[in-house]
């Protein structure tokens, strides 16, 4: 197949890295993959905006010669477009292109029939993301529907009344994410992702790891980020965060920790607590939506309220306090869910519904393609 990944402004999200991922699993399956891009400059804040263009300066020093987002490289073909719209003009023709994002999804209606079958991948509840009309618009549109998690299958049935959406779920890097059994850290340490949006949950995260660190005063706590701290989260002096660590340091930081907090108020999977679970790291969680999928709770970790700080510190500190033996238990099980997970595996769902759709609509460039050695 030829197959055309339509994508917003590339950067370090959780998701703009699965779409790759997962379009490179279909690379090595033996199709012919592009990933279209907008490649513009995310714009500088105006000068009158002064704390904003502060805030913009002191990023851009902090972060230089640092990646910036997850497309700099691919197995794919990548298509990086000068404009703010992906129109047909920027991709060859394919046998199905395939939207990543609520406007993507607007950008592709009106394409011609040389850019093959159009694909929705739900990331996602998108109302966060645009004005919520026209997004929930895109999931009454129709054409092939792939959703990442349970949570969002269930939502275009019920909500959208799709009730043919595709779980595709995402996967694991082991090249980068995949852990020997390990014991704990020297002293208690938890980790978080940080994010900006409100809906990651960081001031009640916060919040949570000052109560632990009243039942136990040596805790460490780590974190990792694409954007600085922000003053009104509150952070604890004592946090260490790691703005944009490389790659490679990432999985080590998951492997310091002897639990992984997922504060969310929604997720469509919440990538870096599955990466973490490959790590062997116990997950907290909030009840969000995608890690309720690889969090078995009271097996491989916990899922607690949303919003609730003490809730989610009560968890961590029974994780924290458990014996050596039933801490090595819950790590084991974490992992071996993770392992449930594989972009080939999911790539593989995603090939037979495609081809089977073609094959309904009587087109394909190529049969089934032969694997790659």
């Amino acid at each position: 197949m030829k197959i055309n990944w339509i994508m917003a402004r590339a950067n370090l999200s959780g998701g703009t890295k699965s779409n790759r991922l997962i379009a490179e699993a279909m690379v090595r399956s033996g199709h012919e993959v592009n990933i279209a891009f907008v490649a513009l400059p995310k714009p500088s804040p105006k000068l009158l905006q002064f704390k904003r263009w502060l805030r913009h300066i002191h990023h851009e020093l902090k972060t230089q010669g640092q990646r910036h987002h997850h497309l700099e490289y691919s197995a794919a073909t990548l298509i990086p477009v000068m404009e703010n719209v992906i129109r047909p003009q920027h991709v060859p023709d394919a046998d199905v292109s395939i939207a990543t994002w609520w406007e993507t999804r607007e950008w592709i209606e009106d394409w011609p029939e040389e850019k093959g079958l159009k694909a929705y991948l739900v990331r996602h509840h998108e109302l966060h993301g645009g004005d919520p009309n026209r997004v929930e618009a895109t999931y009454r549109m129709t054409g092939l529907k792939f959703v990442i998690a349970k949570w969002l299958q269930k939502l275009m049935a019920e909500k959208y009344g799709d009730l043919n959406a595709v779980l595709v779920p995402n996967g694991v890097d082991r090249s980068q994410f995949d852990s020997m059994a390990r014991g704990r850290a020297n002293r208690p340490t938890v980790g978080m992702l940080y994010g900006t949006q409100e809906w990651k949950g960081a001031a009640t995260a916060f919040e949570a790891l000052r109560r632990i660190r009243e039942r136990y005063p040596d805790l460490r706590a780590i974190a990792f980020g694409s954007s600085p701290l922000l003053r009104k989260h509150n952070p604890p002096s004592w946090l260490e965060f790691h703005l944009r660590p490389r790659q490679d340091e990432i999985p080590r930081l998951y492997q310091q920790a002897d639990c992984w907090i997922v504060p969310s108020t929604t997720e469509g999977f919440g990538m870096p607590g599955l990466e973490a679970a490959a790590c062997h790291c116990p997950i907290v969680s909030t009840r969000c939506g995608g890690p309720e999928d690889y969090v078995e709770d009271g097996i491989s970790g916990f899922l607690v309220s949303i919003g609730d700080s003490a809730e989610m510190a009560d968890a961590v500190c029974r994780v924290l306090g458990m014996s050596e033996d039933r801490w090595q238990a819950m790590s084991q099980a974490s992992y071996t869910i993770s392992t449930r997970f594989d972009w080939d595996r999911s790539a593989k769902i995603l090939e037979d519904t495609l081809l089977n759709a073609l094959a309904g609509r009587g087109s394909c460039t190529r049969d089934r393609p032969v694997k790659n050695a």
